[in-house]
């Protein structure tokens, strides 16, 4: 018997395929996954043990905890200038790649098209084709910033939905108010909804500032927020995440929850109410942190003459490769004959052929010895 023929299309992401080919091996630097490599919390911690001893294991509501959506809505407000009501506007995810897929699933039908800036998080081309939608990649430009042109180009009857990762997974770009409200100008004269990924919005350099797209009143019904909690407060492995936007999107997917996750774990919810509520200054010094990484990595990429857009967000470098091998093989070899883990740019789309992307998730010696390592890479191929 076979699976359905929309499965058999989805392929193994080139992050996971290197992934899996490192366990077993010794001493490997993860260049590769993006995980904050600090702890949850332990104020979190403390919250999520309290609801276990309390008995609170139960299922939620599938929209999710009330006092949690109550707390996001204030987050929202507070940090993003974004006005919704916890009780028909908000959905607590299980993670905010579940908050993807839901959306994908709800608001696309047969053969829409969603536009996709490329390079981009590869969880959006393949939740548009398992709903029955049609991944149009539109190619960024040589600074990783949108291309109107090219967006209008690639714009149909048959587009839907135009995505938005801002800072960016993978190129550390940050969209600016301007080309934001001229993306939303876009997508209102398309008629597309606009999901506005801003799950890295707390890891910015060089005094950039977070511009969310569903802070304008004129734009919001179009408008898609997801977010989380695994980026900003270390806790990838809870898998909490949230979903803002106008009622009748979120009643839609709500009723699709009830069928996909029933709810989000209630312990993960119980921790994420105890996120939002607890002190913030904790992030400041893992902000400082990554920073420091951030240009040690611009630093390493400099000596090795590989070019690169320096980023000003996220936790990643998007470096371009010797076009000796693909982005996939390379990262294959790295990992093999040196034991350094990083990413394919193939990972993020066509157009991130001949990238890859390295993650600075991992302490400043490793991030040394990583580059020594693909130092003796590169020169063994130039041998």
């Amino acid at each position: 018997m076979a699976v359905a023929e929309r499965i058999s299309r989805i392929t193994k992401s080139g992050i996971r395929e290197i992934f899996d080919l490192a366990q077993g091996l010794p001493n490997v630097i993860n260049f590769g996954i993006g995980e904050p490599d600090f702890r949850t919390p332990e104020f979190i911690n403390e919250a999520a043990k309290k609801a276990i001893d309390d008995g609170l294991s139960k299922y939620t509501m599938n929209i999710g905890l009330p006092e949690l959506r109550e707390e996001i809505s204030i987050k929202l407000k507070r940090d993003n200038g974004v006005d919704v009501n916890p009780e028909k506007e908000i959905i607590v995810t299980s993670g905010a790649t579940q908050g993807i897929f839901i959306v994908m699933n709800c608001l696309l039908d047969e053969g829409d098209e969603v536009l996709l800036p490329s390079p981009i998080f590869t969880a959006y081309h393949y939740s548009a084709m398992i709903a029955g939608g049609t991944p149009i990649e539109v190619p960024l430009d040589e600074r990783y910033h949108l291309d109107f042109d090219k967006l209008e180009r690639s714009a149909t009857k048959r587009s839907k939905i135009l995505v938005l990762g801002s800072p960016s997974n993978p190129t550390g770009t940050v969209f600016d108010e301007k080309e934001i409200r001229r993306l939303c100008e876009f997508a209102s004269d398309k008629d597309l909804y606009l999901i506005s990924d801003e799950i890295y919005e707390r890891f910015l350099y060089d005094g950039v500032t977070h511009f969310s797209p569903a802070c304008l009143p004129e734009f919001k019904n179009r408008i898609v927020t997801v977010n989380g909690f695994s980026k900003s407060y270390a806790m990838t492995g809870w898998r909490l995440g949230y979903c803002a936007a106008n009622d009748q999107v979120i009643s839609a997917l709500t009723k699709y929850n009830m069928y996909n996750a029933v709810c989000a774990s209630s312990i993960a919810q119980l921790a994420g109410l105890a996120a939002l509520r607890g002190p913030q200054s904790y992030f400041e010094a893992i902000l400082r942190e990554f920073a420091t990484r951030r240009d040690i990595v611009c630093e390493k990429l400099d000596e090795l003459d590989l070019n690169y857009v320096r980023p000003k967000g996220s936790i990643y470098v998007f470096p371009k490769i010797p076009r000796l091998e693909g982005s996939l093989e390379f990262c294959r070899n790295l990992l093999l004959q040196h034991h350094v883990m990083a990413a394919p740019g193939s990972a993020f789309g066509h157009h991130g052929e001949g990238h890859i992307r390295i993650c600075y998730s991992i302490g400043q010696d490793k991030l040394f010895e990583g580059f020594v390592r693909v130092k003796n890479y590169l020169r063994g191929r130039s041998d």
